[in-house]
């Protein structure tokens, strides 16, 4: 199965995360732009995927793999491009509307990426067993230095762009702090606390994403010989 195919099957496959509508009362330009983000990360993620795929083992398995997690990482940093609904304030007829609207993005956001971190988890698990059996087959003389280096270098460039989704999910978080802050200045204290559980939710999040990249880190750390 070549590259190509390879990524094709898996959107199909692992159902990267592409939202498929916005907000109430907005427009659809900043969804299709975050739509069309994911499309382009996806097909990068997955092309850096298969490659580490191919250098894990040369099976079918080997390659979903590894292009499993290059899909799932090269999708977020896609899905994040585009406008936040709190920068559409003046799209609003009424205050209460807008806050409606960004609680609703902010839940759809978070159980979004909630799905896409459980599945990042499991590609991740994978990716470490692998890693682990091609070092110790390294150390055994099985396998030579070249594929060590060569998915050292394909793990790095996937935790270069999960910092990336980090970044960007660390500045969304503050444009919600701001709706959470803009809601209690005006007196909107049911729509303040419910954004302050969407922004508790988004932290643990962005936690979990940290924690995966040190675990990318490890496996990098692993192939470094």
């Amino acid at each position: 199965m070549n590259m190509l195919r390879t990524s094709g099957v898996l959107l199909l496959s692992l159902g990267i995360i592409i939202p498929a509508g916005g907000c109430a009362n907005i427009q659809n330009d900043g969804t299709r732009t975050r739509t069309e983000g994911t499309l382009v990360g996806v097909g990068a993620g997955a092309g850096v995927g298969a490659l580490l795929g191919q250098i894990i083992g040369q099976d079918t398995a080997g390659t979903l793999i590894g292009a499993g997690v290059g899909a799932l990482i090269g999708g977020v940093s896609g899905f994040l491009v585009g406008d936040h609904v709190a920068d559409k304030k003046a799209e609003y007829a009424s205050q209460e509307a807008w806050l409606d609207a960004c609680i609703a993005d902010a839940r759809k956001n978070n159980a979004e990426l909630a799905e896409y971190n459980a599945k990042l988890g499991k590609e991740i698990a994978e990716l470490d067993k692998e890693s682990r059996k091609l070092a110790a087959e390294y150390k055994k003389n099985k396998q030579n230095k070249d594929k060590l280096v060569s998915e050292k270098r394909a793990v790095d460039k996937q935790r270069k762009e999960l910092d990336k989704a980090v970044a960007a999910l660390e500045k969304r978080l503050q444009k919600d702090k701001g709706v959470a802050s803009d809601a209690r200045s005006s007196k909107n204290t049911q729509e303040a606390a419910a954004m302050d559980k969407e922004i508790a939710k988004l932290n643990r999040q962005i936690a979990k994403m940290k924690d995966y990249n040190r675990k990318l880190a490890n496996i990098s750390v692993r192939m470094a010989v």
